[in-house]
């Protein structure tokens, strides 16, 4: 089984780079985007339309991962509009959707064309014997580790010899903490613009969640590329 994942890295280089990358990005989609005109209006659209918004913002995240759009901006803009309890619901369903639709694509409807995509990356190529083989302990370590593009991946993995139900559960779940993070990010990101008259004291727990978020969810990615690259060295000794 032989699976290419990058080499060692320091590592405060991981934590460092994620954080600086959710500060850009945030910088930069905020001067973009004046979210504090239209997070409290969409606010206002999905409470108005009650369980029909929540719906409708559902499955336009489902076709937004089906057809490669990155869902970062989408998982921030679920965590401001609906919180974090309704927000992780409505993310999770929608991408679990797009997930599967994506995988029964690859391996049914669409597995020639597929196939053609998945020829020009070889480090798909290189994981397919091992998430035949490792099944769905391999897909929940590449769930955990931002390595691998997201939604090119739901396509691909059907095209392995991994049965589509443990596929499944495994990417649901193993995506959770990062769906978490983001939608963290974006819950706080918007209590900040719409919420005035905060005292440090209230905004504390909010600041130090958001940390305590982004730091277990790095962690868990750099534990999930050890265990890949573990997983590689065992490869190569066999050999």
């Amino acid at each position: 089984m032989t699976v290419r994942v990058p080499r060692a890295t320091p590592a405060w280089l991981l934590p460092s780079a994620v954080l600086a990358g959710v500060a850009i990005f945030a910088t930069v989609v905020g001067q973009l985007f004046p979210f504090d005109i239209w997070v409290p209006a969409l606010r206002g659209w999905v409470e108005s339309h009650g369980i029909i918004g929540m719906v409708g913002f559902g499955a336009a995240y489902a076709l937004s991962a089906l057809l490669f759009v990155p869902g970062a901006a989408l998982t921030l803009v679920a965590g401001g509009v609906f919180g974090l309890g309704w927000g992780m619901v409505i993310v999770s369903l929608a991408s679990s959707v797009a997930d599967g639709t994506a995988f029964l694509i690859g391996r049914y409807l669409a597995r020639d064309a597929v196939e053609r995509l998945a020829g020009r990356y070889r480090r798909f190529q290189a994981l397919d014997t091992a998430i035949t083989q490792g099944g769905w302990r391999v897909v929940a370590l590449l769930r955990l580790s931002p390595t691998v593009p997201y939604s090119a991946s739901n396509y691909f993995y059907g095209l392995t010899g991994i049965r589509f139900l443990p596929y499944w559960i495994t990417t649901w779940a193993f995506t959770l903490p990062g769906t978490f993070a983001y939608i963290y990010l974006g819950y706080v990101g918007a209590e900040t613009l719409t919420t005035k008259g905060r005292t440090t004291m209230e905004w504390s727990p909010l600041v130090l969640g958001l940390a305590a978020t982004v730091v277990v969810t790095v962690y868990l990615a750099v534990l999930a590329r050890r265990a890949l690259r573990q997983l590689q060295d065992s490869s190569r000794s066999r050999e």
